[in-house]
């Protein structure tokens, strides 16, 4: 936090210095082609963001490099961190569904960096998907049985799946964390890092982590003023197996407890989303 006498501002930069090297950030850069250490793009996707959508997004106000990394001064918005989207307010969760929504009705025709210096074809994506994931299973997973045993059945899965319609902004690391509210409504989105341009089932997938039943019903109805919810069927299983590979553990929402209580089972068909 930097404070003058006419504005609070935040600085952000990433603390990696080398070549991505966790199962998240590497898993990130070989599929999307985003780097944490590149934090002057993140002007780009936060000036697009707050084009776009209801929810405010923080405006880059400086940028610099001290000691061989970048970072970037924005302004720091009102609210209070959310810690949790169960038990929220209504209204708090609309917001949530609309904001996203509109940032969802952006559309582009490739997979990767919203900078578009990194694209992989629509037609592509998935043996894109496929080629990443079996290379993180043998990187990051080599010693989980569990996990590679699965691999042969989810790349068949993903090669069922059709290629999608278009992609548009996904926040790879959704989580309540990311977003500020005043009580009442969705105030901020803070945390803009791991935006990348992806079909936005991926969104779904982790909002499912992230929500239960009630929480979800008034997401849902933010969201279908702007449009309505996909359908997870052919593709909840594979994309929460990428989840899963990217070390994404989420631990609050409606999946998250049902596998809690099915552990001797496969919970993948479990969803709160349309399927």
């Amino acid at each position: 936090m930097v404070k003058t006498d006419k504005q609070e501002a935040v600085v952000r930069s990433s603390r990696l210095t080398g070549e991505p090297d966790n199962d998240f950030w590497w898993g990130c850069k070989k599929l999307f082609g985003i780097d944490p250490r590149k934090v002057y793009e993140l002007e780009k996707v936060n000036n697009l963001l707050n084009d776009i959508t209801s929810i405010p997004v923080p405006k880059i106000i400086d940028k610099g490099d001290a000691f061989s990394r970048e970072f970037i001064v924005v302004d720091k918005l009102n609210g209070e961190v959310v810690k949790t989207f169960i038990g929220q307010p209504s209204t708090v969760l609309q917001s949530l569904g609309e904001g996203l929504a509109r940032i969802h009705q952006y559309k582009v025709s490739y997979v990767g960096k919203p900078s578009g210096d990194f694209k992989i074809r629509q037609e592509e994506f998935h043996q894109h998907l496929i080629d990443t994931m079996t290379e993180m299973v043998s990187r990051f997973y080599d010693k989980q049985l569990q996990i590679k045993r699965k691999l042969a059945e989810i790349n068949n899965l993903v090669h069922g799946l059709p290629a999608p319609e278009y992609s548009t902004f996904v926040l790879v690391d959704m989580d309540p964390t990311q977003f500020l509210t005043n009580g009442k409504i969705i105030t901020g989105l803070v945390d803009t890092e791991a935006y990348v341009m992806a079909p936005r089932e991926l969104d779904f997938i982790g909002l499912e982590y992230v929500l239960d039943e009630k929480s979800e019903q008034n997401f849902k109805h933010g969201y279908e003023k702007v449009m309505e919810i996909p359908d997870l069927t052919k593709c909840r299983i594979p994309y929460r197996y990428l989840y899963r590979l990217l070390g994404r553990r989420f631990g609050c929402g409606l999946y998250f407890h049902r596998e809690c209580a099915n552990s001797g089972r496969n919970g993948s068909a479990w969803g709160i989303f349309p399927q």
